[in-house]
């Protein structure tokens, strides 16, 4: 039998083989993250409306609905870029509601407006009025990744609870960061709805077929060039 493999190009393979594994587990867990905020917006779809006390009382959770009747909202607002319930990009703008004493935090970001990127100003605090809000649900905020970038003009990329409070001029406990309040949608927020758990589960599968197509691209190579076989020298 001979074995004689190329070492370089064996090498170049099994570090290939380890990058496109690593790719496919990567997107299993992407997939079982997804299903698990799945799980907490469809767990509260026949909740109860709930008032800002639930942040209180620990009863609030991602996907429950809020009723802010009463809740003082108003400029000046800091701009989120986002998607609406449609998955269009666009700047979300969110203003400041007080929270109850009982509460972590002075305040609470309420979404108030979603702007279109097409439409969209260049302004980073905007003071246009407000859109009509009949409801709204609590919501985990976006947080920063490795590859998101920094505050810019036109506003933030992911919640910032210091510089969000310093521009819309909250004092005291500052913002705050277990949830924020996204208008209702109908469904679960678009970085979810956008990419599924089977939308996962396909691109790990693609990850890995190209780890076995991989492999076998090494293997007829070196079958060709008679490196490996069953044939005795």
């Amino acid at each position: 039998m001979t074995f004689r493999p190329y070492p370089l190009l064996t090498l170049l393979t099994v570090a290939g083989l380890a990058g496109l594994v690593w790719l496919g587990s990567w997107q299993l867990d992407r997939r079982a993250w997804k299903a698990e905020l799945l799980a907490e917006y469809q767990a509260t779809e026949d909740a109860p409306l709930a008032g800002l006390d639930a942040l209180c009382t620990g009863e609030a959770a991602p996907g429950r609905r809020v009723d802010l009747t009463g809740a003082a909202i108003g400029a000046p607002y800091v701009k989120v870029y986002g998607r609406n319930a449609d998955g269009a990009p666009g700047w979300r703008w969110f203003a400041a509601v007080s929270l109850p004493d009982c509460a972590q935090g002075e305040a609470i970001l309420a979404e108030v407006r979603f702007e279109p990127l097409e439409t969209a100003g260049t302004a980073g605090l905007a003071r246009a009025e407000a859109e009509t809000v009949e409801r709204w649900r609590f919501e985990r905020p976006v947080r920063p990744g490795p590859f998101t970038p920094a505050r810019g003009e036109d506003g933030f990329y992911a919640f910032d609870p210091e510089g969000m409070a310093e521009a819309l001029g909250v004092q005291g406990e500052g913002l705050s960061g277990a949830f924020w309040l996204a208008r209702e949608g109908g469904g679960p927020p678009a970085h979810i709805a956008q990419t599924p758990p089977e939308r996962h589960a396909a691109y790990a599968l693609t990850w890995f077929l190209m780890a076995i197509a991989l492999i076998g691209v090494w293997l007829a190579f070196h079958i060709k060039t008679g490196r490996i076989g069953l044939r005795r020298e």
